[in-house]
């Protein structure tokens, strides 16, 4: 018997001991896993066992613990389609008598009873949590709460399943929350049917697919608990077409602002097609970043439209909007800041052309997009200052025995390598806060693998992002591997999972130009010669 199989047993004994809950939701992570196998970053895995082959194999091994998982997946498969119904009475024919020990539950399946459902939505349409409430067949409670990302496009943000009562779960997903920012709000079983039904439908479509520590792997519970539900509902309200409005807030926008009124169409219109809720008097803080960095980009490159009429009508039409509509001020001031934040990051934006490449009729203009980009933004650029960098003590509650312990061995081998590596102590200072960030972001890279080439990864990356090698700088990636004990020229193979995990898009072309977008991790020397570079590009360009 392998290994994989004795964590099954073990797995399956433990969830036997539990409630109805605990297998159930076992199972479902097995039955995704064989149906839709992806990876931590959601791409998919080969040379896994079909949900078919599984069956087969595990129904010859004729395992008590094992069949008791396939009754389990069964059960859940009562929610699917023909297919599903015709694999769980198979199931069940040849596994259901072989056990008087398994729970009761599983040789007379029921569906579960829904005992309510409950609805929590941003005020501004932004999201919205809809949480469903019931009672398996054995009688333990089960509440499911799915997460939808209504301004990204109403898919799953998030999902999970909990064994308490809907109203624990309502009372733990409004403690602390501003009730002005999220009313509990009223939703029918049939609409939160299909509420729920779309954003899974969406989640399904994307590329790469959603992975978080409970979804996808709660998604065949969570279809079963659906299929309890009435089917018949409606999906998010969209606010209805009104050419009386959008053109009253036009006019209110160009007496606010002269000449902006073609932008302030641009914009209704957007939020018509985009936003949550389709409402030009709502705009969100997400979804005014959606806009900056995504919408209005594209608008300008493609339309031709002009990116500082932009500025200027986005947040006058937001407050006169939140002004007519009566939205609470804390909410208006947190989409006005994010304007605020984002309206460098978007000029830095439009200032590519329509190849995607930065401005080179303007060299000046060139390397102050250049620059914007090393340290996150035009605003950051602008304020950039050259203090030293000070030691910053981390709280390491929040991991684990294995990760803490994995963290403080590299943080000291990074001490080590980076003092006879660098010329410059504010670099090893940079690569320390790098791995906290990295711990605070996938605590899991300290658990496992081998310290040094963490270490070597990690000083790589500080190295890099501060100029440190050649030929910018004297030090060479070759040093770092042998200050470590380690083989090879470069630790650049293994730094490609710490940099996704810093956000980095690309990191195989991440050497190319290599940045972080936060001063932060800067040494005050590269701080001083980046703003060298910018006083001398707008004194070049008349920035």
């Amino acid at each position: 018997m392998s290994r994989r199989d004795l964590d099954l047993i073990r797995t399956v004994d433990e969830a036997l001991r539990g409630d109805a809950f605990d297998l159930l939701a076992y199972a479902s992570s097995v039955l995704e896993m064989l149906r839709r196998p992806l990876d931590a970053d959601g791409n998919g895995i080969e040379g896994l066992p079909t949900l078919a082959e599984m069956v087969d194999r595990t129904l010859d091994d004729a395992v008590r613990q094992s069949d008791a998982l396939l009754l389990a997946m069964a059960v859940l498969l009562d929610a699917g389609g023909p297919a599903d119904a015709e694999l769980a009475a198979r199931i069940r024919a040849e596994a259901g008598g072989r056990w008087r020990t398994l729970p009761g539950w599983l040789a007379a399946p029921a569906a579960p009873e829904i005992t309510g459902v409950a609805s929590i939505d941003h005020a501004l349409g932004a999201d919205g949590t809809i949480l469903v409430g019931t009672t398996l067949p054995d009688g333990a409670p089960l509440t499911a709460t799915v997460f939808i990302d209504r301004d990204g496009g109403n898919t799953v943000d998030d999902a999970f399943v909990a064994a308490e009562t809907l109203a624990d779960a309502l009372a733990a997903g409004t403690k602390g929350v501003d009730p002005a920012e999220y009313p509990v709000t009223e939703v029918s079983p049939a609409d939160a049917r299909e509420r729920i039904r779309t954003a899974i439908a969406a989640d399904l479509a994307l590329e790469p697919q959603l992975v978080t520590e409970s979804w996808p792997a709660c998604r065949p519970l969570l279809a079963w608990i659906l299929h309890a539900l009435p089917e018949g509902g409606s999906g998010y309200p969209r606010a209805a077409e009104d050419a009386a409005l959008d053109d009253d807030l036009v006019a209110a926008v160009e007496a606010r602002v002269p000449g902006s009124a073609d932008a302030a169409r641009l914009l209704i219109a957007l939020n018509r097609a985009h936003s949550g809720g389709g409402d030009p008097l709502r705009w969100s803080d997400t979804f005014a970043e959606d806009l900056l960095l995504e919408l209005l980009p594209d608008a300008v490159a493609d339309d031709g439209a002009d990116p500082e009429a932009l500025l200027g009508a986005l947040p006058a039409l937001v407050e006169e909007a939140h002004a007519r509509s009566a939205v609470d001020e804390r909410l208006t001031a947190l989409t006005l800041e994010a304007i605020g934040d984002l309206a460098g990051d978007f000029l830095d934006l439009v200032a590519m052309d329509a190849d995607g490449e930065l401005p080179h009729d303007d060299p000046g203009a060139r390397e102050l997009s250049l620059l914007a980009l090393r340290v996150g933004g035009r605003r950051q650029l602008d304020a950039l200052d050259a203090v030293p960098m000070t030691r910053v003590v981390t709280d390491l509650r929040h991991l684990d025995d294995r990760a803490r312990a994995g963290l403080e061995s590299v943080r000291s081998l990074i001490e080590r390598a980076g003092g006879e590596v660098f010329d410059d102590p504010e670099i090893v200072a940079a690569a320390l806060r790098i791995a906290d960030l990295l711990a605070e972001t996938e605590p899991r890279l300290f658990a496992k693998g081998k310290p040094e080439l963490a270490a070597a990864a990690i000083a790589w990356i500080a190295g890099a992002v501060n100029d440190a090698f050649a030929p910018a700088g004297a030090a060479a990636p070759a040093a770092l591997m042998t200050a470590l004990g380690l083989r090879g020229s470069s630790p650049v193979a293994r730094a490609g999972s710490y940099l996704a995990a810093l956000g980095v898009d690309d990191p195989a072309a991440w050497a190319e130009f290599p940045y972080l977008q936060d001063p932060s991790l800067l040494a005050a020397r590269t701080r001083r010669e980046i703003i060298r570079r910018r006083d001398a590009a707008k004194s070049a360009s008349g920035a």
